[in-house]
């Protein structure tokens, strides 16, 4: 009994042992389970999200910015590689002291750098756009954590030039002035999402490569603008402006058959290269948003009103006073004191009080509506942001005062460039002609309705001739070998303390020729301090940023209709030359059986000659007389082609 008793207990006692380990194993099996259901139902979107950010990572790509050249692509701006730090604190054991490493070899302030990288994010820029040793700094300290990025910096080559119409970008690529800002939607590259896988230490071992119809750098832009004349026309103004103690200056070179702009300068320069490092106002593009009143520069356009409505002719008579006037309780003055004039005349010597009768003849409302024609109450269409309206007044509001100052261009404010575009139709016989700024826009864009006459602009331009060729206000602009013909202006400024102070702005608008015009360029300094006369002033540097023009190759190979046969270029093969006539074509026939004789010729006259008889040439140096020539005189052509190299001097 004892020993069944023993064996029993032996059973139950193994039973319970049985039962025992069962349980044990129910319930450990029981809590894995829970765990894992746990784990995949309550947790598992965190845990999924958590692992996605330690093995993956999404990062934003922005394509390059367009490059922007000048007609000849050269470069204006362009986009260069630069590298970036950012970081992941989830990455990061040791965050104070990653901070001091950083901060030592970025030259920032570590606080700053802790504080960034104590933030709940998985990205955190530490500095963009950091130079080469730095990143180079960094990547040799293997800090956890810390990555490097490679990004898009803006560059301006050309330092200041065009600094003003170019604008500039900020630190995300983003245009924040001028033809960057204007044309950004174009030029900035698209932003793309890439996906970077990281092993367990962080190491990128593996980019997901993006699909290869994604294009995401930005479209390139070709300017009208001409860089070596760009550069005649900043070395001119700035002269000009430094040497007349002037506040500001702008210039402007025209092609008058296509509104191409040639060279656009303002002084003070601006280079966007350091826009952080300068104030704003030099960021201003004066000559597109700052309004003037235009002065006698407006008097072309009441001369030609007033012979397109036939209130008079080029020969009718207006009696200057004797170079005073009293038009009810205020007086109107002329520099000299003039008797009786013809039209021709007043434009030729700028005279105040004819120019009032003459509006006074011709009534407000027409005069009104010339201006409107002309556009000097729009902005022009050029790609370019902030453009100033002009300021002019609704005719019924305007006392016979205001008519007659209007006339001779007080009372009335327009922007550089609408006054630019004014004249540019004025060129193009009598048609509204809107100025070009992009290069695609040269051959595509209509003229617009016709404002004068053919005959009425051509007098008009004849006047302007007489006023720069005779004896008129604009002769300091003559061109040696070439006529020219321009309008003078000295403008009386608005004193903010109301009426009109001492200070005055000083201006000039020729052409080139003047009766076929090929070029048109505009010359304004504000605020001259030992001259304040625009023929004193802004005409001579109108005839040397025109005798550079002509005096340059650049002069030959213009973008025009007529097509270019025989001249060698050194320009972008991508762009289009062509002719363009200087003056008045000549018609002398030269023997092309040898070489012959060009020595002593006008440039315009040997160039023209060769390409009637379809001989290549180039040229060398600068000047507009030919004074040597290769193969010489009389020597016979080579068998292969015809060619000849015109060595050029100045011959003033």
């Amino acid at each position: 009994m004892v020993g069944m008793s023993s064996k029993s207990k032996t059973r139950d006692i193994s039973k319970y042992k049985i039962i025992m380990v069962l349980a044990c194993c129910f319930l450990f099996w029981g809590g894995l389970w829970a765990r894992a259901m746990y784990v995949q139902l309550i947790q598992g979107e965190e845990l999924a999200s958590l692992a996605s950010r330690q093995y993956f990572s999404q990062e934003k790509i922005q394509g390059k910015r367009g490059e922007i050249f000048d007609r000849q692509g050269r470069v204006l701006a362009q986009s260069v590689r630069s590298r970036s730090i950012y970081a992941n604190p989830f990455l990061m054991d040791d965050i104070p002291s990653t901070a001091d490493k950083l901060a030592r070899i970025l030259d920032v302030d570590p606080g700053s750098v802790q504080s960034s990288l104590g933030r709940d994010r998985s990205f955190v820029w530490i500095k963009r756009k950091v130079s080469d040793r730095q990143a180079y700094e960094v990547v040799k300290e293997e800090i956890p954590g810390i990555f490097i990025i490679d990004e898009h910096s803006r560059v301006y080559p050309q330092k200041h030039m065009l600094g003003q119409v170019l604008g500039f970008v900020g630190m995300d690529n983003v245009g924040l002035e001028g033809l960057e800002k204007s044309l950004d939607d174009r030029v900035r590259g698209a932003e793309m999402v890439m996906v970077m896988q990281r092993d367990a230490s962080g190491h990128r071992f593996t980019l997901l490569p993006r699909e290869a119809d994604q294009h995401v750098d930005g479209q390139d832009v070709f300017l009208t603008i001409d860089a070596r004349i760009q550069s005649t026309a900043e070395h001119v103004l700035a002269e000009t402006v430094e040497h007349f103690q002037g506040d500001y200056g702008m210039a402007m070179v025209v092609h008058v058959p296509t509104g191409d702009i040639l060279a656009w300068a303002s002084y003070p320069f601006f280079n966007p290269n350091n826009f952080q490092g300068s104030r704003s106002s030099m960021w201003r593009n004066r000559a597109a948003t700052d309004m003037i009143e235009p002065g006698s520069t407006l008097k072309p356009f009441l001369v030609a009103a007033v012979l397109e409505e036939q209130v008079a002719r080029g020969d009718s008579l207006y009696f200057c006073e004797q170079g005073r006037w009293r038009l009810g309780r205020n007086e109107i003055r002329d520099v000299r004191e003039y008797g009786w004039l013809t039209v021709n005349r007043v434009l030729r010597y700028s005279s105040n009080i004819c120019a009032a009768k003459m509006g006074l003849d011709l009534g407000s409302e027409t005069l009104h509506d010339y201006l409107i024609k002309l556009g000097l109450n729009t902005p022009t269409d050029l790609p370019l942001p902030g453009q100033g309206k002009g300021l002019l007044r609704p005719a019924h509001v305007w006392s016979r005062m205001d008519l007659a100052t209007i006339s001779f261009g007080q009372g009335v404010a327009t922007t550089f460039l609408q006054l630019a575009r004014a004249y540019l139709t004025l060129a193009n016989e009598g048609q509204f002609t809107e100025l070009n700024l992009l290069q695609e826009q040269s051959k595509t864009r209509p003229k617009g309705p016709r404002v004068f006459s053919r005959d009425v602009s051509r007098d008009v331009l004849a006047m302007m001739r007489d006023a720069v060729e005779r004896d008129g206000t604009g002769t300091r602009a003559r061109i040696s070998g070439v006529e020219v013909g321009g309008k003078t202006g000295t403008a009386q400024k608005a004193s903010p303390r109301g009426g009109y102070g001492d200070q005055y702005v000083a201006s000039f608008v020729g052409f080139i020729p003047a009766m076929e015009p090929q070029y048109m360029i505009m010359v304004l300094v504000d605020e001259p301090q030992k001259r304040y006369y625009g023929g004193l002033v802004a005409a001579p540097a109108f005839k040397r940023i025109g005798t550079s023009l002509l005096t340059s190759e650049q002069g030959l190979a213009l973008r025009s209709p007529a097509p270019l046969h025989g001249l060698k270029t050194t320009g972008s093969p991508a762009v289009e030359k062509s002719w363009i006539n200087i003056g008045p074509r000549q018609n002398q026939i030269i023997d092309t059986d040898t070489v012959p004789d060009l020595r002593g010729m006008p440039l315009r006259q040997a160039a023209e000659s060769l390409l009637k008889a379809g001989i290549v040439f180039s040229l060398e140096g600068k000047g507009v007389i030919v004074r040597e020539q290769i193969p010489s005189p009389g020597n016979a052509w080579d068998q292969e082609k015809k060619e000849v190299t015109l060595k050029l001097s100045s011959g003033f």
